[in-house]
């Protein structure tokens, strides 16, 4: 197929597409179709988890699952469709985006009244493990920078995971986001097998550690053992030169 007929083909899948679309507007503002409001959610939940993602990536340090900021975006997303008017003329997500946003922050500012249990306990359960002291040299501060540069690291895991759905807002930070992924994701490639799984267990699919224990037939305060070793691993590896990193790979 030549590039001329490769992009009308592709023209005229967007058209379809489209005019597909604008029939299931029509089903449900008209008749409000359950079944085109399905299709229509289907079409567009993906779009409104990279708003949750964008949210979750500004707003971590509220301390909300992320669980949470789906639903709520999801909840955004219904009411949009709810209101939407297609005979206006202006394109759904341009006119749901705000909608969507407005109803993620609203459950953050709502959850801030309510303890968020599932959170909370995955970071007491990673503060906890972070807390075992290394060795007899260690001096108090010392031991307190480890545990903060290891709730870092934590932090930028679970940032990594949110950046291929999220937008930056500039060049420069989307290069700054792009480099901190690398680098974090080179050190999570130099743990061992059992020491990997829970830390993608517990940081990308959020699981607690009697969870990831059940799954690897092991205790929780082996699980806990086996993340403080991967964080101190992770550490000492993003601590070295760049050159002795690159001969690790």
């Amino acid at each position: 197929m030549s590039r001329k007929h490769f992009w009308q083909a592709f023209t005229l899948a967007e058209v379809m597409v489209d005019q597909e679309e604008a029939g299931l507007w029509r089903s449900w503002t008209a008749q409000r179709d359950a079944s085109a409001r399905s299709a229509l959610v289907h079409r567009h939940q993906a779009w409104a988890r990279l708003v949750a993602r964008d949210v979750y990536a500004k707003t971590y340090w509220r301390q909300a699952d992320w669980n949470d900021y789906v639903q709520n975006a999801m909840l955004g997303l219904l009411e949009a469709m709810d209101r939407f008017d297609p005979e206006q003329g202006v394109d759904f997500r341009t006119y749901a985006r705000h909608r969507v946003r407005g109803a993620v922050f609203n459950g953050l500012r709502d959850a801030a009244l309510i303890p968020t249990g599932r959170t909370n306990e995955l970071l007491i359960e990673r503060s906890s493990s972070l807390l075992v002291e290394e060795s007899d040299s260690d001096t108090a501060l010392q031991h307190f920078s480890n545990w903060v540069v290891g709730l870092g690291l934590g932090f930028l895991l679970e940032q990594s995971a949110a950046d291929g759905e999220s937008v930056a807002n500039t060049p420069y930070a989307s290069a700054i986001k792009a480099e901190s992924s690398r680098r974090v994701r080179a050190a999570l490639g130099v743990l061992p097998a059992k020491e990997r799984m829970v830390v993608e267990s517990h940081y990308l699919k959020h699981l607690a550690f009697i969870d990831i224990a059940e799954g690897m037939g092991l205790t929780k305060g082996r699980i806990s053992q086996l993340h403080h070793q991967a964080i101190r691993r992770m550490r000492d590896f993003l601590n070295q030169p760049v050159q002795a990193k690159e001969a690790c790979l």
